[in-house]
């Protein structure tokens, strides 16, 4: 099932599902062991996505052309870590919202999000500082290339967990409209960090919980795509936050994997506080990080016995 450094990973995840039965009674959804077996591998595969971004930022050197959508090289994550450590940071936060909202289509990699941002190659490119200054123009950009966001071929097309998105150009643009604002009215993500520490105090699980309600303003963004953006900051080192929750209310694939797990079906009957509550409570046995069970919860039960690599 698994080789290298996470083989002995996969013996303590199966330990730590057994210890948590011991607690709390079987998992039915798990009584097959090819399922438990399935299960494990998918928090591995999880834990690995979650480490190509921690591998990436121990690198000595970023190429500067990760931040141009022109370029082949352009990678919108990479580009955030990079612009951080040239020390833009509210910059770096912005690049990683837009791949965030566009995602990296399996195919198209990050061609939406570099056809936007840089206005179909011809400019200019919607930084920050550019769309802050002209969000009117970046608006007018969106419109005049509404045939091309119309055609997939030509713009691109959404990550698979941004998939039902809008590419209509008013859509996108009360998405970076809502967006800025929640970024910058509070004068910058440190400047929000900061009040909110003044606030409730510095566990970056509390951060982060402030920061999802927070979001709310931000259009387009439901509870995976705060979710998906606030895991993605925190990885990047953006913001000193970590999930509190897998924060299920409102999930459909991940609440469905918590209901096989604990109750033996995706269609039993709970409420999503309790059904989240107890996937919480099973970090204290696992210790991947409640973006790890999110994600492996939803990819494990489109195919409960079987693991298929999925890609976000």
């Amino acid at each position: 099932m698994t080789k290298g450094s996470h083989r002995s990973r996969c013996n303590d995840l199966l330990a730590g599902l057994s210890a948590y039965e011991a607690d709390h009674g079987p998992l039915p959804g798990i009584n097959d062991p090819a399922a438990r077996v399935t299960l494990v591998a998918q928090m591995i595969s999880s834990l690995r996505r979650i480490e190509y971004v921690r591998i990436f930022r121990q690198r000595p050197a970023m190429s500067p052309l990760r931040i141009e959508p022109q370029s082949d090289l352009f990678d919108p994550l990479k580009g955030a870590f990079f612009l951080d450590s040239k020390g833009s940071r509210d910059e770096a936060v912005w690049l990683a919202f837009i791949g965030t909202h566009f995602g990296k289509h399996q195919t198209d990699a990050w061609k939406l999000a570099a056809n936007v941002m840089g206005s179909f190659g011809a400019g200019p490119t919607w930084t920050l500082s550019n769309y802050a200054g002209d969000p009117a123009g970046f608006d007018a950009m969106l419109l005049a290339h509404q045939a091309e966001l119309e055609d997939k071929l030509l713009s691109g097309r959404f990550s698979n967990h941004r998939q039902y998105q809008s590419k209509q150009a008013e859509v996108i643009s009360r998405v970076f409209a809502t967006f800025s604002d929640w970024l910058l009215s509070p004068g910058g993500i440190n400047a929000r960090v900061r009040a909110i520490h003044e606030k409730v105090g510095q566990e970056p699980s509390v951060v982060f919980s402030q920061l999802y309600k927070s979001m709310k303003e931000v259009y387009g963004f439901g509870r995976l795509g705060k979710f998906d953006f606030l895991t993605m900051i925190g990885k990047l080192d953006l913001a000193p936050i970590e999930p509190d929750s897998v924060h299920f209310v409102g999930a459909t694939g991940p609440l469905s994997g918590g209901k096989l797990l604990l109750l033996g079906s995706t269609e039993a009957k709970a409420m999503p506080k309790s059904i989240e509550a107890r996937i919480d409570t099973l970090d204290d046995y696992l210790n991947v990080g409640k973006q790890v069970l999110e994600d492996s919860l939803c990819n494990w039960q489109k195919n409960p016995t079987t693991f298929v690599y999925f890609r976000g």
